[in-house]
């Protein structure tokens, strides 16, 4: 494809990507957006955090916060502007990697194209990347796939053209993707099923060697990367805690797999289907639509014998297996950690893996509707769904930036102490994260007006819109807090010396408020509001 037409789609995508954010780019902060760029404000440069799980080691994260600030100060856009940029690059870039890896399939240079073109759309629009784009926190995966990506075409460049330059480049990317996020170890897998389908490698036997001695530089920088953050965070493990990396139980890596493999294909399921999902085989709906689904796969097989020869089927299939292993590669280094079907709580872990989930779904159409007419007119549809979704999605995502926002600002205006007792603080909104971090920083980074020495939260709320209603009860000595939304729960619930937890439950708690040894002020979070119950 000649440059200026590369160029082109590389305008377009940005173009589009923007045009698909437009309704967050403009968004308020959100949870750890606040504890992370609030620190970067305040002169905290420290590339760790997260000791109380086991640390997270992201200096490049960390570094392009502090580039947004030094441009941008503390206002939001400028941070969205980043995310959906690289955001739109990782789509330009699962474009160009797809040609490439197509270039050697017997494929008209016109369907190589479409279907490159294809992936790159797809990618671009998915409805599951919302956590990863529109939550500014979400950034680390942003960066550490565009590096991966960037990696992994310039070692595929390396591996028509042999130029040393192009590996030194392909390694270099693959060190700065690992300074962005810990995910990016998935790498040196990915460039070994990426290497042995290119032919050039499988044909010559004698560039075996010189292929398994590229493979070791790369687990040779993971090596080194492994050591150097554990010498930082002063652990192995890190992250989210030996309990959930290390956890490797057959059922919960079942489970984690089906769901990443849906939500790398699909946006987040309306909750009304966790009733037939949560047990599938009790479920008529369930069974039948599987069956529906099972039996188009011996259609498909039926219908490629007819239209492809053995060269042909074969050539699909081994295609189709390094596209499946490319996936599961890149799935692997977070197949611990959790991620909803009905919410966009955890989605960012199938960002990198989508990018091989978009690339098969539009290689398998490319095969099955032989049509460019019909392939064209399913792919609009599919981009319109996917259009319409992230729209959805994204609505939630400003909701809850308003949402924080708002709660913020009423502490800051009701508050008559420098002591905050906060009851019930908005955890989510429908598993958009609202203050599950960050809201102690929000107000001691985010706003000028007046100073707070302590804010301490009794219990954290999931709710599912912003006007959902508690209902407060008082006698002497108590009181009582019940949640009127059977779908919101308490999480997190504590103590704290001006305010003891008596008794509590998902839907209600019980308090009794003691004696402080300082003046505070006691707030409740109702209807959308934070409501000074008093002052002590």
């Amino acid at each position: 494809m000649k440059s200026w037409r590369q160029i082109a789609i590389l305008v377009l995508f940005l173009c589009a990507g923007f045009i698909a954010f437009s309704n967050v780019v403009n968004s308020w902060f959100l949870s750890d957006d606040f504890a992370q760029i609030g620190k970067i404000l305040a002169g905290d440069l420290s590339v760790v955090w997260g000791k109380e799980h086991g640390g997270f080691f992201r200096p490049l994260f960390i570094l392009s916060y502090l580039i947004d600030t030094k441009i941008w100060g503390a206002r939001p856009f400028g941070f969205h502007l980043t995310n959906v940029v690289f955001h739109s690059l990782n789509a330009f870039l699962t474009f160009l990697i797809s040609l490439w890896i197509l270039e050697d399939l017997k494929l008209t240079t016109a369907n190589k194209r479409m279907i490159s073109i294809a992936a790159g759309a797809l990618f671009l629009l998915h409805p599951s990347h919302t956590e990863a784009v529109s939550w500014i926190s979400g950034r680390a995966d942003v960066l550490a796939t565009f590096f991966c990506l960037a990696s992994l075409l310039s070692y595929l460049a390396y591996a028509r053209s042999r130029h040393a330059t192009q590996l030194a480049v392909s390694l270099s990317c693959f060190t700065i993707a690992l300074l962005a996020k810990e995910s990016a170890i998935c790498l040196p897998f990915l460039v070994a099923v990426v290497g042995l389908f290119i032919r050039s490698v499988r044909k010559d036997g004698k560039n075996l060697r010189q292929f398994l001695t590229v493979i070791a530089f790369y687990f040779s920088i993971l090596l080194v990367f492994v050591a150097v953050r554990s010498i930082f965070i002063g652990s192995m493990v890190g992250g989210y805690g030996a309990s959930q990396h290390l956890n490797f139980s057959p059922g919960w890596l079942r489970d984690r797999l089906l769901e990443a493999s849906v939500r790398s294909v699909l946006p987040a399921l309306p909750s009304q289907l966790s009733s037939f999902l949560f047990k599938p085989l009790q479920s008529r709906t369930f069974i039948l639509f599987s069956l529906a689904c099972i039996a188009l796969v011996p259609l498909a097989i039926i219908l490629r014998r007819r239209w492809y020869g053995p060269f042909e089927l074969k050539e699909q299939n081994r295609f189709l297996i390094a596209l499946v292993a490319l996936f599961l590669f890149s799935l692997l280094p977070v197949i611990n950690l959790r991620l909803t079907l009905y919410q966009t709580l955890g989605e960012r872990f199938v960002y990198l893996p989508s990018v091989f989930s978009c690339l098969l779904i539009a290689y398998l159409a490319a095969i099955l509707l032989r049509k460019q007419t019909t392939w064209l007119a399913i792919l609009i549809c599919v981009l319109g769904f996917y259009s319409v979704r992230l729209y959805q999605t994204n609505r939630s995502w400003s909701e809850a930036a308003e949402l924080s926002r708002s709660v913020m600002n009423e502490l800051v205006d009701s508050a008559t102490n420098d002591h905050l007792i906060i009851l019930n603080a908005p955890d989510n909104l429908r598993g958009v994260p609202v203050f599950h971090n960050g809201l102690p920083e929000a107000l001691e980074y985010f706003q000028a007006r007046k100073r707070f020495k302590q804010v301490e939260i009794i219990a954290f709320q999931d709710i599912q819109s912003a006007g959902d209603e508690v209902a407060v009860s008082t006698q002497p000595g108590s009181l009582s807090i019940q949640i009127l939304n059977d779908n919101d729960s308490f999480a997190r619930v504590q103590s704290s010396d001006c305010v003891e937890l008596t008794a509590q439950s998902k839907a209600s708690l019980e308090l009794h408020p003691k004696g402080c040894s300082v003046a505070a002020d006691l707030f409740l979070f109702d209807r959308g509001k934070m409501n000074r119950v008093s002052g002590r």
